[in-house]
């Protein structure tokens, strides 16, 4: 008997811990709906890889073949801080260090542009 009432007992301790850490986690400031928008401004057709990483690895990718002069949604990052953001474009690839800024708006975009020459922006 003893045994049960310990395992009841460890069984709702483990259960308020994951609910808890779950509502920490939505509370907290450093998450916001990120949209990331690719936009193809060459009038060529590229594949494109977008990866984004932090001290700890890689932490997003998303690629997409993109028609020329166009323009799409990728897949949201929901992070803020300072990360490298690689772009690679039909095999070229451009590194970037971007600070993904917390915002009051309920959606924030970030544009990822590709220009005529190939040269890669973030805004």
């Amino acid at each position: 008997m003893r045994h049960r009432y310990r395992y009841v007992i460890l069984s709702v301790l483990v259960g308020l811990l994951v609910v808890t850490a779950g509502c920490s986690g939505i509370l907290s400031d450093n998450d916001t709906s990120r949209e990331l928008k690719l936009v193809n401004q060459d009038n060529t057709d590229h594949a494109v890889v977008v990866e984004i990483s932090d001290e700890t690895g890689l932490v997003y990718s998303d690629g997409r073949t993109m028609e020329a002069e166009s323009d799409l949604n990728l897949e949201q990052f929901n992070q803020t801080g300072e990360f490298d953001v690689k772009v690679t474009v039909d095999g070229n690839s451009t590194t970037i260090t971007h600070t993904f800024q917390s915002s009051d708006d309920p959606i924030h975009v970030t544009n990822i542009g590709i220009d005529n020459d190939g040269t890669v922006t973030i805004e």
